[in-house]
């Protein structure tokens, strides 16, 4: 699997879009940005292949290029990170449904661009990660899920390599004077066993930039891996009195949080308690500042916060 990757977005499910964008520039988290952009036109069959169902046979759609598009996304511009906000409706229909009826609103996949779509998508096929969704035009892929959800519940995506359109885009979005200049250093995803969990990620070719580690600030077990620059924080909570553990009782394995590198963690936390977000935990010693927020209300995510 080549490491080149560029970080796309991070993919958040939810029933109510516009209470989520709301909720997360109320509080000074993100800034609603708009649907993605369309690929450029480009005349000929488009195609769909996708699951209703995570078990059974997948649905093929064909159709023609261009014509009007039915925007259902939104993004929130966290920082330097695209969060996509997209609805869908808890039940059958869709791969995605399932997982809202199941496990409520959470992020359930990470998207990324890669020069190399075919060959990447073939490696972790070929570790048993399931092609569950693929989007074509004319024969060449523009889109992709991989299920690699077997331990941290989060799904892979791919695409080519973004084009002017969308570059020019994710431009005006960082220039937007709203937007603050954190930097986005990746998610925390609890697990319930996590040498289980590290043995995935590090069969997935992920690079390990840390052994297995405790955490007494959090009282947790954690693992970081890294694949072109994101951290994927792999966390099992030691007691349960944890913020971990009531992501897992909640959701079982998945993305607990977003994290986030600060130029100033002591103001961030003044404008986060001024919009009456609680501080759910913070750490102040010579090898780490971080502070963890609770950010749940809606999208069910925690953010932590980190000084550079």
């Amino acid at each position: 699997m080549s490491k080149d990757w560029n970080l796309n977005h991070i993919g958040l499910m939810v029933t109510n879009r516009n209470t989520v964008l709301n909720f997360f520039q109320t509080i000074g988290l993100g800034v609603s940005v708009g649907p993605q952009p369309l690929l450029p036109y480009e005349e000929g069959n488009g195609e769909l292949t996708y699951f209703q169902k995570l078990e059974g046979d997948p649905i093929t759609h064909k159709y023609k290029t261009g014509g009007a598009h039915n925007f259902r996304d939104g993004n929130s511009q966290i920082g330097d990170c695209q969060l996509e906000v997209y609805p869908m409706k808890p039940g059958p229909g869709m791969f995605i449904s399932e997982y809202l009826e199941k496990k409520g609103p959470g992020i359930n996949h990470i998207a990324f661009n890669t020069n190399n779509i075919i060959e990447d998508t073939e490696f972790l096929v070929s570790k048993g990660c399931e092609l569950v969704f693929k989007a074509t035009v004319n024969g060449e892929t523009v889109e992709n899920y991989l299920d690699t959800r077997r331990y941290g519940d989060l799904m892979i995506s791919l695409r080519p390599p973004m084009g002017n359109w969308e570059k020019t885009w994710k431009e005006n979005n960082l220039a937007h004077p709203l937007v603050s200049d954190w930097k986005f250093k990746g998610l925390g995803i609890a697990v319930s066993d996590i040498e289980s969990a590290s043995n995935y990620y590090r069969d997935l070719n992920f690079s390990e930039t840390t052994s297995l580690l405790e955490n007494k600030s959090l009282n947790t077990k954690y693992q970081q891996f890294n694949i072109s620059g994101v951290s994927f924080e792999l966390i099992e909570p030691l007691t349960k009195e944890n913020i971990y553990q009531d992501s897992l009782e909640l959701r079982g394995d998945g993305v607990a949080e977003i994290i986030f590198l600060v130029d100033d963690l002591s103001s961030e936390i003044e404008k986060f308690q001024s919009k009456g977000i609680a501080l759910m935990l913070k750490q102040e010693n010579e090898d780490l500042d971080f502070a963890c927020f609770d950010t749940r209300e809606e999208g069910n995510l925690i953010t932590r916060l980190i000084q550079t």
